[in-house]
């Protein structure tokens, strides 16, 4: 059952509309625009959110039109209306403006108007939702395949992502920013970049080998050869930016506080898959990375969290050949061709197009089996 939120000052008001609409919706109600943004903070990142606010005009302390500026700020998807016998002219236009109101309901309204207009506000909820959930499922397949087609042409790179992802999809976790999915197709698309760079120059300015200046150049172009192939998608916007300030140092620029927390999982998850790629342990990158005071504590506690708890259990660790191979499943070493080439590294995960690729080569080249996996964690 949907669920609305009615603020009104009456005491009255409220128990007449929620004896008439009980029945039909899952109805709050707060006497005051502060105990309204109480509910809507406590229900910010729930999994069935308020749909629908309707407030009094005239409140003390805090009117309508203040109430509802507000409250889309907290939730953004959420239909605002304005139910009111007495408003000013200026006001109105406040609401109309400052917080995108979908309607003004005049006092006395009749139960079967209001469960109109409120069933008006539903279908507008659930139209934008739709609309939103087919963009950003779009997305996340476009996203799946650009990283799946990494994992074909650059394995090396496509082990970094995968090892970015991990991280980064649980430490959102334990931070509560599961939601955003911008940050997930950050971390997959990551690292997308490295693609325009030759494998041997990574190795160089990344183990310590004299790289030369031409090759430190070079090194630091990835976030913005993705920036620049990202930032023509629609709706990719966060996402290329957020790319660009993977490698940063904390402090970067942000729309919100949500935005900032994203921007540095990001950077802290790259640098502990940069760390451990040249043989630094978890708990010596958050230490070296709390040292310096650029990143939040709290970030860098829940990426060493998912680093130094993402290892198998003995019991679970299998042994098979490519045939046998499930997706999901997370490879315990480099997988080789009998030709020495690496095909898969350590750390991916088994995806359809790494299925194909590893039953090629056992085709005609050949695979080192059998292959350690752990289960899809």
């Amino acid at each position: 059952m949907q669920r609305i939120l009615l603020v009104d000052d009456e005491p009255r008001v409220l128990d007449g509309v929620r004896r008439n609409l009980a029945t039909h919706y899952a109805l709050e109600v707060a006497l005051s625009g502060t105990d309204g943004l109480g509910i809507l903070e406590r229900n910010r990142h729930s999994s069935n959110p308020i749909a629908v606010v309707i407030s009094d005009m005239m409140m003390p302390q805090m009117n309508g039109a203040q109430f509802l500026a507000k409250a889309h700020e907290i939730n953004p998807d959420a239909v605002l209306m304005i139910l009111s016998g007495q408003a000013d002219l200026p006001s109105t236009i406040a609401a109309v403006n400052d917080s995108n109101l979908f309607r003004f309901i005049a006092k006395p309204c009749s139960p079967h108007g209001l469960r109109t207009a409120i069933d008006d506000a539903l279908r507008q909820y659930q139209l934008v939702h739709a609309e939103r959930e087919l963009l950003q499922q779009t997305l996340a397949g476009s996203v799946d395949v650009l990283a799946q087609l990494l994992s074909l042409g650059n394995p090396d790179a496509y082990s970094r992502t995968t090892r970015t992802s991990r991280l980064t999809e649980t430490a959102a976790h334990t931070l509560h920013l599961d939601h955003v999915w911008e940050l997930r197709a950050a971390a997959k698309l990551s690292q997308i970049g490295l693609v325009a760079i030759p494998p041997h120059v990574v190795d160089n300015v990344e183990n310590g080998a004299s790289p030369t200046p031409d090759e430190l150049a070079m090194y630091a172009t990835p976030p913005t050869v993705a920036h620049d192939l990202l930032i023509r998608i629609p709706r990719m916007e966060r996402v290329a930016r957020w790319i660009t300030q993977q490698n940063a140092d904390g402090g970067q620029p942000a729309d919100d506080e949500e935005e900032a927390t994203c921007i540095d999982i990001l950077a802290v998850a790259t640098k502990f898959v940069t760390g451990r790629l040249n043989g630094e342990e978890p708990t010596a990158t958050a230490r070296r990375l709390t040292g310096t005071c650029r990143h939040r504590p709290d970030v860098v506690r829940a990426v060493l969290h998912a680093a130094t708890t993402a290892t198998p259990a003995e019991d679970d660790i299998r042994e098979l050949t490519v045939r046998d191979l499930r997706l999901g499943m997370v490879f315990l070493h480099d997988v080789l061709a009998t030709s020495g080439v690496v095909l898969v590294r350590k750390g991916d995960t088994v995806t359809e197009p790494v299925k194909i690729r590893l039953a090629n080569f056992a085709a005609s080249v050949g695979v080192h089996e059998p292959i350690r996996v752990a289960p899809a964690p």
